[in-house]
């Protein structure tokens, strides 16, 4: 069979864009290290990445309930705080401040994979026990004993419960 026939070509599994500009909305992103690399093992770059978090959620109507910098991803669960904003654009801009405040910081090329996975959350799905896995990552990795002892993760907006 000739290769043009066998090959299929990956597709956008995204949901519609109103998916992700509805207020409140939760999703769950991961963003991953360019390349299988781990630069979050820095104190320095991983303080850079977080002030662009913080800066991004003030600059693009985004809140971040939870999130957890892991050596060679970010989790983060995350919603539109206004009507028009929208949780792609807000990754996205994310990740180019990041890079940008990473390369003033000495990181040199690529910080990010150009693609993240992103999940929007259900009705009846438990923002909690999503919260509570994003924070237990370092414990299951075998980082720390408790999740309260990883210095980075956190909450920066009280999560939306029922």
């Amino acid at each position: 069979m000739p290769w043009d026939r066998c090959y299929k070509a990956p597709h956008n599994r995204r949901l519609g864009l109103d998916a992700y500009t509805e207020p409140g909305r939760v999703c769950f992103l991961t963003i991953r290290a360019h390349a299988g690399l781990s630069p979050f093992t820095n104190d320095q770059l991983n303080t850079v990445v977080l002030t662009a978090l913080h800066d991004s959620c003030a600059k693009d109507g985004c809140d971040v309930y939870t999130y957890c910098l892991m050596p060679d991803h970010l989790h983060l669960l995350v919603a539109p705080r206004l009507a028009g904003s929208s949780v792609l654009t807000f990754a996205d801009r994310f990740k180019g401040r990041a890079t940008r405040a990473s390369w003033a910081a000495g990181w040199e090329g690529r910080l990010w994979q150009p693609r993240y996975h992103d999940h929007v959350l259900r009705a009846g799905e438990d923002v909690l026990h999503v919260a509570t896995y994003i924070l237990a990552n370092p414990v299951r990795r075998g980082l720390v004993a408790s999740p309260e002892d990883w210095p980075w993760s956190g909450e920066l907006v009280p999560l939306p419960l029922p």
